[in-house]
């Protein structure tokens, strides 16, 4: 799991940094200040309910199924991004994605927690540092992106952003259900 959080941070860090995806709303898909941030507000609140909800999936189905289930759904909301400009779509795309986002997170770190059992704070501890490594490695690379400024690179960053989730699924496909405790 810690590769798995390896690799969806750094896609994450791609595209999670607030000024790509706000200009990527208003430079390619031509938002409004107000239409971005009604965009972030709804889909930061449906975000929210992935943690609990996820939860609640893992606790009736097998938690390594949900989190492949929760990886899909978040490469098919970002690629979706790629789609439309339709402003809708665009918020519906995004809280999709952001409850995928939220109960991932949550649930590659019960999956963890389970794995490693009383090493659990130690694990933590290199996975929370990890992360913070990967999403400043995806945060550069934005940057640069940034810098040329085209329609491309902004795609191409959303793509960056996706491609890590189909990947982190594939792995995750191979992995063994940990055991409740």
């Amino acid at each position: 799991m810690l590769a798995i959080a390896l690799v969806d941070r750094t896609g994450s860090g791609l595209w999670a940094s607030v000024s790509v995806s706000v200009r990527y709303f208003t430079y390619v898909s031509h938002l409004s200040v107000a239409q971005m941030g009604t965009l972030a507000a709804i889909a930061g609140a449906i975000g929210i309910a992935g943690a609990p909800l996820g939860g609640r999936l893992a606790d009736r189905f097998s938690l390594t199924r949900v989190l492949v289930a929760l990886q899909l759904l978040r490469a098919l909301a970002s690629f979706a991004l790629l789609t439309t400009d339709n402003y809708v779509l665009l918020i519906l795309f995004s809280a999709v994605g952001g409850f995928g986002d939220r109960a991932a997170n949550v649930l590659t770190k019960l999956y963890a927690t389970r794995v490693a059992g009383p090493d659990r704070i130690r694990y933590q501890t290199i996975s929370r540092t990890a992360a913070n490594a990967d999403w400043a490695l995806g945060g550069l690379t934005a940057a640069a992106a940034l810098a040329l400024g085209t329609t491309a690179a902004y795609h191409w960053l959303l793509l960056g952003d996706a491609l890590p989730f189909v990947t982190v699924t594939t792995v995750t496909v191979g992995c063994g259900e940990p055991m409740p405790p």
